[in-house]
């Protein structure tokens, strides 16, 4: 079993959204799909407890789900099940929950268990939706975006626009620091361009294989060394983090690309 790596980000948050009276710890975490560390995931669940995280944020793609598959979604739901036991967990789906949503006689109840079992456990699901949270005197609002399969398909050249963004979810608060979790990191100039003041994602599995200098060689879309693979990127005066994530579906591997939980320290 591989040895998972905590990743750690500092970001200042301006003055007039209320600075915090002590650091916000936030662990974030992407792309399980059905991983196990260690038996019931106790390796994973101990990584993020060791955090002391305030809150929890997952960013998609708990599970897989394939044509012709049976889509497993237990593995996903215990854990956040568990890790909710310690501090509130927000999450959003991938497009492998999205796909089980918008295709039921496929993948029939799927994601009405799994919805279920979250919403039933404390756990914010965030379907084109938002979360006022407010912390260590700091406005925070959460919105959680979910995009077409069409956005997903390999090779595909479709492009999301901030005005198809506040269609889905409005405009972000002007008043408030806005983080938008966005499983999909490939259109962050239109993230930014919407007014999410931090975006985090993942998606991309950090480019399957890294190579010094060269980054990420391989998105889950085909394309070669994808622009926002992993780290953290600037446009606009607008942040966002891209982690690598924890697990693997179709390509099976990870060279030089350990698992990842990312611990967001917001000051």
């Amino acid at each position: 079993m591989r040895k998972i790596k905590v990743k750690h980000y500092r970001v200042l948050i301006p003055p007039r959204f209320g600075r915090p009276q002590r650091p916000i710890r936030i662990a974030v975490i992407a792309d399980l799909h059905n991983r196990l560390f260690g038996e019931g995931n106790n390796e994973l669940v101990e990584t993020v407890q060791q955090q002391y995280p305030d809150l929890i944020f997952s960013l998609g793609d708990l599970t897989v789900c394939r044509r012709g598959k049976e889509a497993d979604i237990s593995v996903g739901a215990a854990l956040l099940k568990r890790l909710a036991c310690d501090c509130p967990v927000y999450c959003v789906n991938g497009n492998h929950e999205y796909r089980a949503k918008v295709y039921p006689a496929s993948y029939p109840g799927v994601y009405a268990r799994l919805s279920g079992e979250l919403k039933n456990a404390g756990i914010t699901l965030l379907e084109n939706a938002k979360a006022q949270i407010d912390l260590a005197g700091t406005r925070l609002t959460l919105y959680g975006l979910e995009l077409p399969l069409k956005y997903y398909r390999k090779w595909s050249k479709e492009f999301v626009t901030a005005d198809q963004i506040r269609g889905r979810i409005h405009s972000p608060d002007k008043d408030r620091y806005n983080i938008l979790l966005a499983h999909s990191p490939v259109y962050f100039e239109s993230y930014a361009l919407w007014g999410a003041n931090l975006t985090l994602s993942g998606h991309l599995h950090g480019g399957t294989v890294r190579l010094p200098l060269l980054g990420g060689v391989i998105s889950p879309q085909m394309k070669l060394f994808p622009r926002y693979a992993y780290g953290m990127f600037e446009k606009y005066g607008r942040r966002m983090i891209v982690t690598s994530g924890l697990g693997t579906h179709s390509c099976a591997m990870r060279i030089n690309n350990p698992p990842e939980v990312v611990v967001l320290n917001l000051a």
